[in-house]
């Protein structure tokens, strides 16, 4: 029987939060082929079950996530585009030469319902992009930032190429894909990367506190703000407006609307119940 030493990941849910936490911490989770495919599986479920209002996501031990594991580099794990023999290589990846692991970015994001980094130690590589992706991000001061592909002869991938110049400066973004500097704590929260930094160790319950901030919420509402926000970073003005005003109607159905509005008339704290 698998222990929890044993899974390479860990889930716990309480109050409408789940907390999914990578767990290889002999190779500071690094990501492996197997384990993105199991985590994208388990975001497409999220997205239906109701009681799941709002996702966590961490790193057991001492990192976040190092970047995808050393044996997709070398081919041995699966094929590599340039690096193997690509006659081996399943038709759909040809397209997608980086498979699951560029997918489990995007999965992040259309999970659609708010997703919270608690970050510490190593946030390199695929585990930048996966960061990046989140919501928001909770460091402690262990944590350390690299877009780390150019030191192997690679370019970004795992969407850091995507969301580096929206989450921090041009100027940033660019240093840090072209060079694999190493950004701390410190410097991060600076340049936007993290958005809160906590005392060492205390990353995952201020993570904790924001998410169950936002599971009491109207999470319909959230939900659909959230989508709203990410829409927006591609789309016009007249879009969004367009948006916004059929979003506010999906919203208005809800019985959280009514219980908001409710709640304003009668000067009263509102009892959201998420539908």
């Amino acid at each position: 029987m698998a222990t929890d030493h044993d899974r390479e990941y860990l889930l716990e849910i309480d109050e409408g939060v789940v907390v999914l936490t990578l767990n290889r911490p002999k190779r500071l989770n690094a990501m492996t082929w197997d384990l993105a495919l199991e985590l994208i599986e388990l975001l497409r479920g999220f997205r239906t079950r109701d009681e799941v209002r709002v996702i966590v996501l961490t790193g057991a031990g001492r990192g976040f996530c190092s970047g995808a594991d050393a044996a997709f580099f070398s081919g041995a794990d699966r094929p590599l585009p340039g690096l193997s023999d690509t006659g081996k290589m399943p038709r759909y990846q040809r397209k997608t030469p980086a498979g699951p692991f560029a997918e489990l970015t995007r999965t992040i994001v259309s999970v659609e319902k708010p997703v919270i980094a608690a970050l510490n130690g190593p946030v390199m590589g695929a585990g930048l992009g996966y960061a990046l992706a989140c919501d928001r991000r909770f460091a402690d001061p262990t944590t350390q930032m690299c877009a780390a592909m150019i030191k192997l002869g690679f370019s970004p991938d795992c969407g850091i190429s995507y969301f580096l110049p929206r989450v921090t400066s041009l100027p940033m973004a660019l240093r840090m894909v072209e060079t694999a500097d190493v950004i701390g704590a410190e410097e991060a929260l600076q340049h936007g990367l993290v958005d809160e930094l906590t005392a060492e160790g205390n990353d995952l319950e201020a993570a904790l506190a924001y998410a169950k901030e936002l599971a009491q919420g109207p999470s319909v509402a959230v939900d659909l703000c959230r989508r709203g926000i990410h829409k927006g970073l591609d789309s016009t003005l007249d879009e969004m407006n367009d948006y916004e005003q059929v979003a506010c109607t999906m919203a208005a159905s809800t019985h959280d609307a009514k219980e908001g509005m409710a709640a304003l008339v009668e000067k009263r704290k509102p009892k959201f119940k998420g539908y």
